[in-house]
C-alpha cells in the first residue's frame, strides 16, 4: 500500500477522472453491438469481415497492454495516459469518416490504442493506496462505473443512429474523449509523486523500460500462470462477443426486432454490468476458496451460451443473454485469484498480462465466432448457432485448463 502523502479523498477524486477515460473505452468496445448492424448494411460486411474489424480494437489494446505497464511503472499514470489516450480521438474520427472496411479497421486500431492505459491507470492507482478486501471492493466499483459506457452504445446509440446516422455516434465519442484529456490533464496531478523511477532521465527511463521486459519472464514462470490466464482469456472475451458483437444482428435477423429493442435490451445489460461486479466483490469468498468457486461458477456460462446457441424463441433468448451478463462479472474474483498468487513486486506486471490475456481473448473469440459458420457447416442452422456453440467450446476448454493447471499446490 503506497504511503505517499496524497490523501484518500484527492486518490479518489483523480480515481473519478481516470475512471472517465474507461468509461469511455468501455464504449468503443461495446458500440459495435448496436452499430455492426448499419455497418454490415452499409459496407457490405458478411459475419467474417464483421468480427476482423470489430475484433481490431481488441488486438491493439491487448497488445498494448504489457508496454502501458512498463510506461507506466517508469513515466507514471499522468504522463502515460495524456500521451496515448489522444489516438482514440483520432482513430473515432477516423472511423467516423471511413468509406470502405479498410479505414473502418484503421480507425479501430487507434482506438484500441488510445484507450489501452485507460482501466490498467485505474488498476494502478488503486493498487497503491488499497489493498485486501478493500482492494477488491474498490476494483469492482471501478469495473461497475466502467460499465457506465455501456449505457451509451444501448438506447441512446440506436436513437443516434435512427435520427443521425452511425456515424454521429463516433463523432460524439471522439468529442467526449477530447473533453476527458483535458479533464485528466487538469484534474490528476501529484499521482506519481513517489514513483522510484521520477528522479531519473528519460534516457534511463528508456534503459530501464526495456530491462523490465525480462521481468515477464519470471511471471511465465509461475506454476499457476497458465491456468489463471487461460481462464481469463475466455470469461469475458465471451460476454464481449455477444454484447459488443452479435447482440444486434442476433436479435434483428434471427427474432426480426427492431434496432431500438435491441438498444434496450442493451440498455438493460449495462445496468446489469454496472451492479453485478459490485455483487461479485460483496461476494468474493475469499483466499483459498476462489479456486473452487471459480471451478464451478463459469460452466454457467458454457450452458447458457449452448441455449443461446438454438434457442428460437426471444423470451428465452434474453434469459439466457442476462445469465450470461451477470456470471461473466466473476473477473472480480478472477483479478483476485491473481493477486493471491503473485508476490507484490510482481503485481503490476500480473495485472497488465491479466488485462493482456483478457482482450487478446476478446479479438480471438470475435475472430473464431466469425469463423464458425464456415467451419461448422450445421445444416439448417443459422450463423448465430454456430457463432455460439465455438464460444461454448473456447469457454469449455479454458475453465477446463485453468481447473487443471491452477489446481493449488500439494502440500507435503
Amino acid at each position: 500500500m503506497n504511503t505517499q502523502s496524497i490523501s484518500i479523498h484527492k486518490v479518489k477524486l483523480m480515481l473519478y477522472f481516470l475512471l472517465a477515460g474507461f468509461v469511455l473505452s468501455q464504449a468503443y468496445r461495446t458500440v459495435g453491438g448496436i452499430l455492426s448492424v448499419p455497418l454490415k448494411a452499409e459496407f457490405m460486411l458478411d459475419s467474417d469481415r464483421l468480427a476482423s474489424v470489430i475484433g481490431s480494437f481488441h488486438i491493439a489494446f491487448g497488445c498494448l497492454q504489457v508496454v502501458i505497464g512498463i510506461l507506466i511503472d517508469n513515466f507514471g499514470i499522468r504522463k502515460t495516459i495524456l500521451a496515448v489516450s489522444p489516438f482514440s480521438v483520432l482513430g473515432a474520427l477516423l472511423s467516423a469518416v471511413a468509406v470502405s472496411p479498410t479505414m473502418l479497421q484503421w480507425g479501430q486500431i487507434l482506438l484500441g490504442f488510445g484507450c489501452a492505459p485507460a482501466f490498467l491507470a485505474c488498476i494502478v492507482l488503486m493498487a497503491r493506496h488499497f489493498s485486501g478486501k478493500q482492494f477488491s471492493i474498490m476494483y469492482a466499483f471501478a469495473l461497475g462505473s466502467g460499465s457506465l459506457g455501456l449505457i451509451f452504445t444501448s438506447t441512446p446509440t440506436a436513437w443516434l443512429v435512427g435520427q443521425f446516422g452511425w456515424r454521429s455516434c463516433f463523432y460524439l465519442l471522439a468529442f467526449l474523449s477530447f473533453l476527458t484529456w483535458l479533464l485528466i490533464y487538469f484534474g490528476v496531478r501529484g499521482v506519481d509523486s513517489a514513483l522510484a523511477a521520477s528522479s531519473l532521465s528519460v534516457k534511463q527511463k528508456i534503459v530501464v523500460a526495456l530491462r523490465s521486459i525480462s521481468g515477464y519472464k519470471a511471471l511465465l514462470k509461475i506454476r499457476e500462470t497458465p491456468g489463471i490466464l487461460s481462464l481469463v482469456f475466455v470469461i469475458y472475451a465471451a460476454f464481449l462477443t455477444l454484447r459488443g458483437l452479435w447482440l444486434g444482428p442476433l436479435l434483428v435477423e434471427r427474432h426480426h426486432a427492431s434496432l431500438v429493442f435491441a438498444g434496450n435490451l442493451a440498455l438493460l445489460l449495462s445496468i446489469i454490468s454496472v451492479f453485478s461486479p459490485m455483487l461479485f466483490g460483496r461476494l468474493d469468498p475469499g483466499p483459498g476458496k476462489r479456486y473452487v468457486y471459480l471451478c464451478i461458477q463459469p460452466w454457467v456460462l458454457v450452458i447458457a451460451f449452448i441455449v443461446l446457441a438454438f434457442s428460437q424463441q426471444l423470451w428465452l433468448s434474453i434469459v439466457a443473454i442476462m445469465v450470461i451478463a451477470v456470471a461473466a462479472a466473476n473477473t472480480v474474483w478472477q483479478l483476485a485469484d491473481a493477486k493471491e498468487v503473485y508476490p507484490q513486486d510482481m503485481q503490476g506486471r500480473a495485472i497488465a498480462l491479466f488485462n493482456t490475456s483478457l482482450f487478446l481473448g476478446a479479438s480471438f473469440m470475435q475472430w473464431i465466432s466469425g469463423k464458425a459458420h464456415d467451419w461448422l457447416s450445421l445444416q439448417g442452422e443459422d450463423m448465430f448457432t454456430s457463432a455460439f456453440l465455438m464460444t461454448a467450446f473456447v469457454l469449455s476448454a479454458g475453465i477446463t485448463a485453468y481447473i487443471i493447471l491452477r489446481r493449488p499446490a500439494r502440500r507435503v
